[in-house]
């Protein structure tokens, strides 16, 4: 047999598995591309909805509302009873768009995963009780008015329910990035809580504005 036949029938092996190898290396790196950018991409998505829900919370927070209308009635130099400033902050509560932190939640939905993406919901769906919550103050008579505890300005539930989802979507969406497994139950944090431990819990204080103690 030809030397040059032979030579090429031993190189050719070689050359396919040298072949297989770089294409192999190839898929990985670009694969390795793919989820870095994949990845880089849920990371604006969770940072921007989070951002929406931030921006939701500290606006539409009672306490935020009823500081607005004493601001208003300050600088009218008007005044107001209990009652119509409650009213009037409902309406300010109930003013405070959901729009900008909808559209956030989709691009989460669209990134992923699956668990991230629902807790997202769930905190959408709390800012939408949280208008629920005031349509009934704004609808209220005084006498139910005054059953609500308005003057407590931690005393509305739909503003901690809030408050805790930015909590939880914060916690399984920093998980998800590190590489870290979610836990089965994402929720068993929040209702492990008790409202002494809520006072004091550093995974809340971020959105409660103070430092745990």
């Amino acid at each position: 047999m030809d030397p040059a036949v032979i030579a090429a029938l031993v190189s050719a092996p070689t050359a396919v598995l040298a072949a297989a190898a770089a294409y192999a290396a190839g898929k990985a790196q670009g694969r390795a591309s793919l989820d870095a950018v994949r990845r880089q991409a849920q990371r604006d998505a969770y940072a921007q909805f989070l951002e929406a829900a931030y921006a939701f919370s500290t606006s539409s927070r009672w306490p935020s509302c009823v500081a607005r209308v004493e601001r208003e009635l300050t600088e009218s130099g008007t005044s107001s009873d209990a009652e119509g400033i409650y009213r009037r902050a409902a309406e300010l509560r109930v003013g405070v768009s959901i729009g900008p932190l909808h559209l956030a939640s989709i691009v989460v939905g669209l990134e992923g995963p699956e668990q991230v993406a629902a807790v997202a919901s769930e905190l959408v769906r709390r800012a939408h009780a949280v208008h629920d919550d005031a349509t009934v103050i704004g609808t209220g008579n005084a006498e139910e008015l005054a059953q609500m505890n308005l003057g407590a300005f931690g005393s509305r539930e739909a503003d901690t329910r809030v408050i805790r989802a930015m909590a939880i979507f914060s916690n399984v969406a920093r998980r998800h990035l590190n590489g870290d497994p979610l836990p089965r139950d994402v929720w068993a944090a929040e209702r492990d809580l008790t409202d002494s431990d809520e006072a004091v819990n550093p995974l809340f204080q971020p959105y409660l504005g103070r430092s745990a103690p």
